[in-house]
């Protein structure tokens, strides 16, 4: 997963929102926006699923829902 954050303590938010939906694994921050650019993103807070092939499958899934039916649609089951 990768979170885009514009605010300050991107990292802390990013892990309190991991450690509240029980996410495990991998979560690249953007800070600069950055890859967000490259992926076209224009607002935040967004995130983008990575396959383990490092192939992009889900862009936006910002509500708590709409991760959990993308993690789901991935095949990731969470607790």
């Amino acid at each position: 997963m990768i979170n885009v954050w514009e605010h300050v303590n991107a990292r802390a938010e990013a892990m309190a929102f991991c450690d509240l939906y029980g996410v495990d694994g991998p979560v690249l921050l953007d800070e600069p926006g950055a890859y967000a650019a490259e992926l076209g993103i224009r607002g935040v807070p967004a995130n983008v699923l990575v396959d383990e092939q490092g192939v992009v499958r889900t862009v936006g899934a910002t509500s708590p829902e709409e991760l959990l039916a993308s993690l789901s649609a991935l095949g990731v089951e969470l607790d």
